[in-house]
């Protein structure tokens, strides 16, 4: 019964998740889309176009196709392209700052509501209704999920599984980058691990590894879109991997550190999972924006 409320808990969680993109996407696109190509000119307004896009569109996996998409009917320079794809890093954060505030007693409201805006509201609003129900959605599928997760993380071989990912952070990447590319989502497995983390299974340290890893899985989806596309196309999937792992490269060495700051900051254990999230797309995408003219040259010579 608990392997059962886990599936359908995946489940809901991906399609809560589908159904909020759907929604924004619906709501905001067409102009989205147009904007997209009128805000790029400079690297810096294509990072902040692409942080404000994918906080709109919940997904920085759909920016990115969207940006290689671009780029292969050469509506988007390869260049200005790049300075979106660190912004829309920053972006995808959101969601997963909202899934760290407790939310289980109001969720029933939050899907009744956005139901039946969408079902009776006759305007382009009846979307954003649409994401609303989404929203609630996801809250609903963390409650099945923590009741299907707790029994089977008290099975003895989850439990020796989940104590030697928590002596190797290597292994907690690995383990988190193959679990964000299943899903084809970091958010998701960002989601699954703040519940691992709040019932006590794995450690922050081990947390921490975890989100590093998704971040580099979330890029799988986008590297599928590139291998039928032009090679500026591929030099935009490239560079996402790269981006993230430079980031991992980056942080992995200071996750003691890492956890204990985040500690100091105080919050339950899934806000700290949150900020974790934020943090490492933050400064990573940051600190790489002045290095986009090399990126670009190195990327070039990668892929001429």
């Amino acid at each position: 019964m608990y392997v059962f409320t886990l599936i359908l808990g995946l489940a809901l969680l991906l399609w809560g998740m589908k159904m909020l993109r759907q929604g924004l996407q619906s709501f905001a696109g067409h102009r989205l889309r147009q904007a997209l190509l009128q805000m790029t000119a400079t690297p810096a307004r294509g990072f902040w176009s692409g942080a404000i896009s994918t906080a709109l569109l919940q997904s920085s996996t759909a920016l990115t196709v969207m940006t290689v998409s671009f780029v292969d009917a050469k509506l988007l320079p390869f260049e200005n392209a790049l300075a979106l794809i660190l912004g829309s890093n920053i972006g995808s954060t959101l969601t997963t700052q909202l899934l760290a505030f407790p939310m289980e007693r109001i969720t029933p409201c939050i899907m009744i509501l956005g139901a039946l805006g969408y079902l009776f509201i006759p305007t382009r609003w009846r979307f954003l209704c649409l994401s609303i129900f989404g929203l609630g959605i996801l809250f609903f599928a963390l409650s099945l999920l923590h009741a299907g997760m707790s029994p089977l993380a008290d099975r003895p071989s989850i439990q020796h599984l989940l104590r030697q990912l928590g002596d190797n952070h290597l292994k907690g990447v690995l383990a988190g980058t193959l679990l964000s590319a299943l899903l084809h989502s970091s958010t998701a497995t960002t989601g699954i691990v703040m519940l691992l983390t709040e019932d006590g299974r794995i450690t922050l340290p081990t947390a921490l590894a975890f989100i590093f890893g998704a971040n580099i899985g979330t890029c799988f989806t986008a590297v599928l879109a590139a291998l039928a596309s032009s090679r500026a196309a591929k030099r935009v999937a490239l560079f996402h991997i790269l981006l993230n792992v430079f980031g991992v490269l980056l942080f992995l060495p200071f996750v003691g550190p890492l956890a204990y700051g985040l500690t100091l900051m105080g919050g339950s254990l899934s806000r700290q999972v949150a900020n974790a999230h934020t943090l490492f797309n933050l400064l990573s995408s940051v600190l790489a924006l002045p290095l986009l003219p090399w990126a670009t040259r190195v990327l070039k010579k990668i892929l001429p």
